[in-house]
């Protein structure tokens, strides 16, 4: 009971983060988090926070970026908001996440979250005929597509975890949910980070032993999945831009846009306007082009960093990364396949939210906290894991 009471705040807080209008009950229930976190913190033991020399250089950045900030205030509002909040959610997650059954009740309400928006999106496109971005609970076809990116792979770890049939059915059932409503929200880039994260877990289940798959049977599934892609994004894009012309359709493109937004990072490369991403709206606003001024941001997360923080941003940003992808490639190499499954789900996550980013940029406020709520979970309980099998537990 006393543990079901401490789970009870991360579990609310992954089941409404979604969700809009919910900011001031997603800050009671992190400040909440993180009050059982240091309350329990003896109790719970935690082992070494990984990637801290990453984390911190991020950080670091971040706050030098503010001597030169065009908006100073927006900047170190934004750093509350992107860095201290993840920061908080990704420390009280590892340290609170001890055993498989804590993990599973954390996922079946990140699950039990994404069930009921996606029930209520369908709902509503059904009634009204199209995703209503405005005035709904479950937000927009963005914000959507980078959850989906997160959820996936943890609907994948979840269904690996389970082992009766029932329940196992009922998370395909949920993912069933989570590819329709991706669907009818039209976006694009979420199926290639669909596509990756199903490529990396096809090739590392096979190389853990984990599937049955000749390499002729793996070549094939690759091929499937690239095609099935490819198919899905030919029908979301004609759906789309369904009516549309030829002019009309080159005013959304990104790539015409990149390479102002590449030059002028390339003219200031130690520096930029500040950490936030309205920062090109307040200090580029000439980026913006006048034909499309839904382009007030550079729709990629690196280039985003670059005009905020230089290049030093975007650095900080790959070694974040990357420390991410080793933690989770050591438990690939793991003698215990359920750590492997846990490695290959954070590997599915970082990949695929990251790809998600490269034309967009979503990887703010809710999203944040989510990937890294959910990076904090699947650490914690992989180091556990790992210290537990001892020196010989990595091959």
């Amino acid at each position: 009971m006393r543990r079901a009471l401490a789970l009870l705040p991360f579990m609310a807080l992954l089941f409404i983060l979604p969700f809009r209008g919910t900011v001031a009950l997603r800050m009671i229930c992190l400040a909440a988090a993180l009050l059982v976190v240091v309350f329990l913190w003896r109790r719970l033991a935690p082992p070494r926070i990984p990637c801290k020399p990453a984390i911190g250089g991020w950080a670091l950045i971040a706050v030098i970026s503010l001597a030169g900030a065009v908006d100073p205030a927006y900047s170190l509002g934004e750093i509350k908001n992107e860095i201290v909040y993840t920061m908080m959610a990704f420390v009280a997650f590892f340290a609170v996440t001890r055993n498989e059954s804590d993990l599973k009740w954390l996922l079946l309400s990140l699950v039990a979250g994404a069930s009921v928006l996606c029930v209520g999106a369908i709902q509503s496109h059904w009634q009204f005929g199209a995703w209503q971005e405005r005035a709904t609970f479950y937000g927009g076809t963005g914000a959507f597509a980078g959850y989906a990116a997160a959820v996936a792979p943890m609907l994948f770890l979840l269904a690996a975890y389970t082992s009766e049939r029932r329940r196992r059915a009922a998370v395909y059932a949920v993912f069933a949910l989570v590819a329709v409503t991706t669907v009818l929200s039209l976006q694009r880039m979420v199926w290639w980070a669909f596509a990756l994260e199903t490529l990396i877990a096809l090739v590392l289940l096979k190389r853990g032993g984990l599937i049955r798959l000749s390499r002729t049977g793996l070549v094939s599934s690759i091929v499937l999945v690239v095609v099935l892609t490819g198919g899905i994004l030919l029908a979301v894009q004609q759906e789309r831009f369904n009516g549309y012309s030829d002019e009309e359709i080159a005013r959304h493109s990104r790539l015409k846009f990149w390479p102002s937004v590449v030059q002028r990072i390339a003219e200031h490369p130690l520096a930029g306007a500040g950490f936030g991403r309205e920062v090109m709206s307040k200090a580029d606003h000439d980026l913006i082009p006048k034909d499309n001024s839904m382009l007030w941001h550079p729709h990629n997360i690196f280039l985003d960093y670059g005009l905020q923080m230089g290049v030093p941003g975007m650095l900080a940003l790959a070694w974040l990364i990357f420390c991410l992808l080793r933690e989770y490639w050591r438990f690939c190499s793991a003698s215990d396949d359920k750590l492997k499954l846990l490695g290959i789900a954070g590997l599915m996550l970082v990949a695929g939210v990251m790809l998600r980013n490269q034309a967009s940029h979503e990887f703010l406020r809710d999203a944040s906290i989510l990937f890294w709520a959910l990076n904090g979970a699947l650490l914690g309980f992989g180091r556990r894991k790992l210290k537990q099998l001892g020196p010989n537990g990595v091959a």
